[in-house]
C-alpha cells in the first residue's frame, strides 16, 4: 500500500498497521525524502 508524502509529494510505503481505539492507522515512510507519517486506513 502506498500514500502520498505530506512533505514532498513522493510515494511512501506502508511500514506497519496499528489497531487503535476507533480504527486502524498505517505508518508510512517516503522513499524519496525519508519522512515518516501515520494516517487512518
Amino acid at each position: 500500500m502506498n500514500a502520498r508524502c505530506p512533505e514532498c509529494d513522493g510515494l511512501g510505503e506502508l511500514l506497519e498497521k496499528r489497531s487503535l481505539e476507533g480504527g486502524v492507522r498505517g505508518i508510512f515512510e517516503c522513499s524519496n525524502c525519508g519522512t515518516e507519517w501515520s494516517t487512518a486506513i
